[in-house]
């Protein structure tokens, strides 16, 4: 009700249609190339896995070229251009890659290997609910005392350094690990969720902040779809190459099996973890190092 009184409204000067074009190249090669990832991890590589695939790459990289010809793009890659912007979308993205991939990982863990089930395994999660939701609330003071850059730095590294505390988890023991990676990585996520769409649209012209808003919207959305799509079919490509006496179970329910392949089933998922918060932890920690050193001292306002 307030808003159109207490807000300033900025208008673009530049009105275009919805290019379906665009649309159906984007939703095309995004779906048919996770799709191809997805089911090569879970069932191995096949000519026609391949070619979905390729087919997937190919319309993404025709999304691209088209967006950098037409009037009216649905991407304005032009915005990619300002370091802070690109920095800012990257963080968004990768934030919700880790978040997705980790969090659907870690509950199959604690209800699958650990044995919790869902009511429990939901409360271990919330110290770092907890955690998450009150950095969110205090994220302008942190802001004010450490700066934008400090804050968008440190974000890579909590969330880095939290996720990488799963590596410690094994098949019989993982409670503390999980709580104190939750937490830690908490407070990395509620500084991202305050600060990315903030960074981006101060990084540009006034005219342009609906853009930047609806791609940082954007990189959300697909960080999650990316997350369980990669990192998750990271885990699964793991668990059937390293614990080839089990890949059957990978979409089976064991409770009834025999416990040595219950054993082995989890030792399997277990590494299939390890390996998928690995990447996800040194890649964020490498995008933070990057941010560092090439962020500006001060971020624009």
């Amino acid at each position: 009700v307030c808003a159109p009184v207490l807000l300033q409204e900025v208008r673009s000067t530049a009105y275009g249609r919805i290019d379906l074009v665009s649309l159906i190249l984007s939703f095309a090669g995004i779906l048919l190339f996770t799709y191809s990832l997805k089911s090569a991890a879970a069932h191995g590589f096949t000519p026609t896995l391949m070619s979905i695939g390729i087919v997937g790459i190919l319309a993404v990289g025709l999304f691209v070229r088209r967006q950098s010809r037409i009037d009216y793009p649905l991407l304005d890659l032009d915005l990619f251009r300002d370091p802070i912007f690109s920095i800012a979308i990257l963080t968004g993205l990768l934030t919700l890659v880790v978040w997705s991939a980790t969090g659907y990982l870690s509950g199959i863990y604690l209800q699958s290997v650990l044995g919790f089930d869902v009511f429990n395994a939901a409360l271990l999660t919330l110290p770092g609910a907890i955690v998450l939701t009150a950095t969110c609330v205090g994220t302008a003071r942190i802001v004010e005392r450490i700066g934008r850059k400090t804050a968008l730095v440190a974000t890579h590294l909590l969330i880095g350094v939290g996720v990488l505390l799963l590596l410690f988890t094994t098949t019989e023991v993982g409670i503390a690990a999980f709580i104190a990676s939750t937490m830690i990585a908490g407070v990395g996520y509620g500084l991202s969720f305050s600060l990315v769409a903030e960074i981006a649209v101060s990084a540009v012209p006034a005219e342009r902040a609906g853009a930047a808003s609806s791609i940082a919207e954007t990189s959300n959305e697909l960080g999650n779809a990316l997350g369980i799509s990669l990192l998750g079919s990271l885990a699964a490509l793991s668990f059937r190459l390293l614990g080839p006496g089990v890949a059957g179970t990978l979409n089976e329910t064991l409770d009834q099996s025999d416990p040595e392949v219950i054993v082995r089933a989890n030792e399997a998922f277990l590494t299939g973890l390890h390996v998928a918060v690995g990447a996800g932890g040194l890649l964020t920690l490498a995008t933070g190092i990057i941010a560092w050193l090439w962020l500006p001292r001060k971020l624009p306002e």
